[in-house]
């Protein structure tokens, strides 16, 4: 599997706001479509760009970015889809999709990333995030130097949570794989480098401290039992409240993200304060 189950069709501008060396670049890839499938990939980056745009705060600063698309044909449809986590089917693609890439949980949806790099930049070098959309409607995605999403009908707001690891923000939900796993009671004692979780909660040292009302609590959410996850429930505070809630960074105490909820905690939700403003700190050198 790879190059020699596809080819590189051609690329697109979706989304223009001024030459690509002034702009940040984003590059959608098909992965997964046969040729005959790729208006299917072009339908959701269309999708996935427009709800970009209605999302904060990437709609403020909109004119800072551009949006490209890649169509890369593969041979079959879909990703490999191995067991235990999955069917065990498999399928013949560009990128070598795959679910269950950790062996354990089948939502870890990864490709091959080296090829997929070299194949945007050959082709649109100026990218500075790629976002492989792979066409399968099981649920999955990964972040980091490309973010991967799947066409599941949750996708485009994964392949969103995906895409702010690539600002460089942590996952604020308190697991690694499963609630099931042991070893994440509590944070390890190092600052995380992530903007968005932190291990300290002094008011006057806290990374998001401008951001927080004096009168908040700090921290301003605890944990009865750190042996288990934190499931569903109600904010401690009025949505919106900055502060430092525990749990984040995959560990479940000793750890604290900036709002009770957040894409990167649950990816129905908006981007909380802390995260839109990096966001908008490594978008602003692109502004207009």
């Amino acid at each position: 599997m790879g190059v020699n189950d596809g080819m590189v069709i051609g690329s697109e501008l979706l989304l223009d706001h001024g030459s690509p060396i002034n702009r940040w670049n984003l590059t959608l890839v098909s992965e997964g479509y046969t040729e005959e499938e790729l208006p299917n990939f072009r339908l959701h980056a269309l999708e996935f760009v427009t709800l970009l745009l209605a999302t904060a705060p990437f709609a403020g600063p909109s004119a800072a970015i551009n949006v490209y698309r890649l169509d890369v044909a593969s041979t079959q449809s879909g990703a490999d889809d191995p067991a235990p986590c999955g069917t065990g089917a498999t399928a013949d693609t560009f990128f070598d999709a795959r679910f269950c890439a950790n062996g354990l949980d089948r939502r870890v949806l990864v490709v091959d990333s080296t090829l997929a790099q070299n194949t945007v930049y050959a082709e649109l070098p100026w990218s500075h995030a790629i976002l492989v959309i792979v066409n399968s409607p099981v649920f999955g995605g990964t972040g980091g130097g490309v973010v991967t999403t799947s066409v599941h009908p949750k996708g485009l707001a994964t392949g969103l949570h995906e895409l702010g690891h690539a600002f460089g923000l942590a996952d604020e939900y308190d697991y690694a794989n499963t609630c099931a796993e042991s070893g994440r009671d509590f944070h390890p004692v190092v600052e995380p480098a992530a903007a968005n979780v932190t291990i300290n909660t002094l008011f006057s040292t806290l990374k998001w401290g401008h951001l927080v009302d004096p009168s908040t609590p700090m921290p301003t959410s605890t944990r009865d039992d750190c042996s288990v996850c934190e499931g569903p429930g109600l904010s401690p505070t009025a949505p919106g409240t900055v502060g430092a809630y525990t749990g984040g960074n995959h560990y479940h105490c000793g750890v604290f993200r900036g709002e009770y909820d957040c894409k990167m905690r649950a990816h129905g939700e908006p981007f909380c304060a802390v995260c839109q403003e990096r966001i908008n700190a490594a978008l602003f050198p692109f502004f207009p």
